[in-house]
């Protein structure tokens, strides 16, 4: 079913040159603040009569250096006034802008110059630009033959006013979903039409302070941020690069920031960290979608409306929270006008329309559209009978990492190159702070780690491109067209899943898009970690048994195995501390307990889930095991045992793909380490004496975070250790190769 819909009828801009509307029809008198430029860590200011200068004068000194109109002149610079001036420049000019990642490599910018055809280039020196034959316009040291940007920006304007309407005016980088990044050709009369529609929605006022933290050069920061600031007459604060919640909240009090535009990752730390601010009005959320339970706690901890909107490269701002209204919780507002839409393979239940979205009108690049103006857009979108707008997911492949877009056939190409690599998958899965981060599948000769692959692929791209996690699969499935499809999630068993490190290790599974099946005796634990990875958008289920039970664990195994379709993973992680003292003094029957249940039940475990279990035995071990732990012998005991039976698994397992890992998290504030501290002293010698050794084992800085020994753990489970197969592992063994969420800077 297809449904049509024209919005209200609205006229757009007509032939006019952006930079002319923007920037020359603003309201602001000469001597106002136009930007406060934070991006290098140091306040620097522009008044709209120096900025105004500064782009005529850059304008003029690329008509004399050859620029003709609908010429292309690359920027290379990060998040600055000076993109600022670049970019209104170029198109007083009557140029095209074609604005670069400066997170790129070298070869990158040296590609994407080529392919838009640039015949001029403004680099950031400091970023390290490719080396070039064109006219370069130098920020910073000036490159042998470059031209300072000083001196640029004070040539003495001479300038007409170049026509706008249907020229090009942004070659826009728009990762394709189907290919690696390609340019999106976008016009003058897209632009000002978008800025129209979105202020129609939402305004921007002379008298607000603008924050600014997305990339000037996406369509995000540029058409919501940069240019309608700019046209009000407003301030424009550009935050630095990277940003952080902190940072937001120094900058809103130092410069009295009104109105926000920030990514979701920001967002979601200031519902933890924030405070209200005497200053803010709104903050905007966007570049990916905004978990609506922390846009409702960042409203709430800040006090002011925190609103989202939907948009792409090649149609702009798609819809909006408009100003003053009350937007269902979740939804991206209304389209903005002069918009027409259609459901593909829609349904229509109690006034919701729902289906794949596709769109018409004066802001679609007309280059990305079909014969008839309509544009695909790959987002699956529901309607409501009040006309907000809902996005549920993607019908194409395109991840969205803090607001950057990273195109999974860009680092699959990247992966692939690698020797070792024989066929890789990459893809987006859920992550609570950046939306999404990129996951690899592949197919590796198994001598390789899978450090080596991230490592290798972190040097060929830029930071927001690299692979987050990873997983050694056996084969790539492919679809009935030969198309590669995402490998189906892995069946992970964790026995002591309910509580301590048991629970850590199951909730950063399911984070990751693991199957988890988490095991014990304690159901009501169980079902509470359960809830947690749900909660999250994980999968996860719970089966009840007792390790030291044979028929207990038979059941439980059968069960785990019918309600998850098998078993991939066991994480054998139950475990006791086992009796305090003297091995000839500690209770005999306590003793025999703890080797019951650390080593026979692993074993009991492994047992049931062979030979059905396809790929990894984890045993959870200890450095006792290793080297002994005086007057907790039964534990180390215990743990040596298991290290040694995980190398004997090995053995047997031969060439039949399985792995036998034993792997030790650390001391861990939690678990059994936990159970130290929580204890406390207890009057009773040995039990002291451990509880001191472990407080100085903290105190000198030997204990291990819980975030590194879950990454390790995943790390483990999704096959970065399958090269030490059969031995012991430790967290600075594994090293940061699998994340459940991204690394921070």
């Amino acid at each position: 079913m297809e449904t049509t819909q024209q919005t209200a009828a609205w006229e757009v801009p007509a032939g006019v040159n952006l930079h002319e509307y923007v920037l020359l029809s603003t309201a602001a008198s000469g001597d106002h603040l136009a930007v406060v430029d934070l991006s290098r860590g140091i306040h620097r200011e522009w008044t709209y009569e120096q900025v105004n200068a500064a782009v005529a004068g850059l304008a003029t000194w690329l008509r004399q250096n050859g620029i003709a109109d609908d010429d292309v002149v690359a920027v290379l610079t990060e998040n600055s006034a000076e993109f600022v001036v670049a970019y209104h420049g170029i198109l007083a000019a009557g140029g095209v802008v074609l604005a670069l990642d400066p997170r790129d490599t070298a070869d990158r910018w040296r590609s994407t110059i080529g392919t838009g055809g640039a015949k001029a280039l403004i680099a950031e020196t400091a970023l390290g630009p490719p080396e070039s034959t064109l006219p370069v316009v130098c920020v910073g040291a000036v490159t042998p033959g470059g031209t300072a940007w000083e001196d640029a920006v004070a040539v003495k304007p001479r300038l007409t006013h170049p026509a706008g309407g249907d020229r090009t005016a942004v070659l826009m980088s728009s990762s394709g979903t189907e290919g690696v990044p390609k340019l999106v050709p976008v016009t003058h009369r897209n632009l000002t039409s978008n800025l129209g529609q979105i202020d129609y929605l939402h305004r921007v006022h002379g008298e607000d302070v603008v924050l600014s933290v997305p990339p000037l050069r996406h369509v995000y920061g540029m058409q919501m941020a940069m240019n309608p600031a700019l046209r009000a007459g407003a301030t424009l604060v550009i935050g630095a690069t990277p940003f952080a919640a902190e940072d937001f909240l120094r900058d809103v009090t130092e410069h009295g920031v009104s109105l926000s535009y920030l990514v979701p990752s920001v967002i979601t730390e200031l519902g933890k960290t924030g405070r209200p601010l005497p200053s803010l009005r709104m903050i905007v959320s966007g570049g990916a979608p905004l978990p609506t339970t922390d846009g409702a706690r960042c409203s709430e901890v800040l006090g002011v409306p925190v609103v989202q909107g939907f948009g792409m490269t090649e149609a702009g701002c798609v819809s909006f929270s408009p100003d003053g209204v009350e937007v269902p919780p979740g939804s991206t507002g209304l389209l903005v006008p002069g918009t027409e839409i259609k459901f593909l393979g829609s349904g229509s239940e109690d006034g919701t329309e729902s289906g794949e979205l596709w769109l018409r009108g004066p802001q679609i690049a007309l280059a990305s559209a079909d014969a008839d103006g309509w544009l695909r857009t790959g987002d699956l979108v529901t309607r409501d009978a009040d006309g907000f707008l809902r996005i549920t997911g993607r019908a194409k492949a395109l991840i969205k990492y803090k607001g950057h877009q990273v195109s999974p056939a860009e680092l699959e190409e990247v992966v692939t190159s690698h020797p070792a690599v024989s066929e890789a998958h990459v893809g987006g899965v859920p992550d609570p702070i950046a939306g999404e981060i990129p996951k690899a599948f592949v197919v590796l000769d198994e001598t390789v780690p899978l450090a080596e692959i991230t490592a290798y692929v972190a040097e060929r791209v830029a930071p927001h491109k690299r692979v987050r996690a990873i997983e050694r699969v056996a084969a790539i499935p492919r679809s009935s067209t030969g198309k590669r499809i995402r490998p189906p999630a892995l069946r992970v068993l964790v026995t002591g899943g309910g509580r301590g490190l048991g629970q850590m290790f199951a909730i950063a599974l399911g984070a990751t898009g693991a199957n988890v099946v988490v095991a014990g005796r304690d159901e009501g634990a169980l079902a509470k970690t359960v809830l947690e990875i749900r909660q999250a958008g994980g999968t996860a289920t719970h089966v009840t048994l007792d390790v030291t039970d044979e028929a207990s664990v038979t059941r439980g195994i059968a069960q785990a195995m019918e309600e998850s379709g098998g078993l991939d993973v066991l994480v054998n992680n139950a475990g006791v501390p086992g009796p305090i003292g003297p091995s000839w003094t500690v209770c005999e029957r306590e003793w025999r307990r703890t080797i019951e249940v650390n080593l026979f039940g692993s074993a009991t475990v492994t047992r049931a889930v062979l030979p059905a279990l396809t790929g990894r035995v984890v045993n959870v071990v200890s450095r006792a095991g290793l080297v002994g732990w005086a007057n907790a012998s039964a534990y180390a005991a215990s743990k040596a045992a298991l290290i040694s039976l995980t190398a004997s698994l090995a053995g047997e397992f031969g060439d039949t793909g399985r792995v036998a890992v034993a792997f030790d998290p650390g001391l861990v504030d939690t678990g059994i380490t936990g159970a130290h501290l929580a204890r406390g002293r207890t009057g009773i010698h040995w039990e002291d004496e451990i509880l001191e050794w472990t407080l100085k084992a903290r105190e000198a800085g030997h204990f291990t975070s819980a975030e590194a020994a879950t990454e390790a753990l995943v790390a483990v489970v999704t096959g970065a250790a399958d090269h030490l197969n059969g031995r012991y592992v430790g967290v600075d063994d594994v090293g940061s190769l699998s994340r459940s969420r991204p690394v921070r800077r």
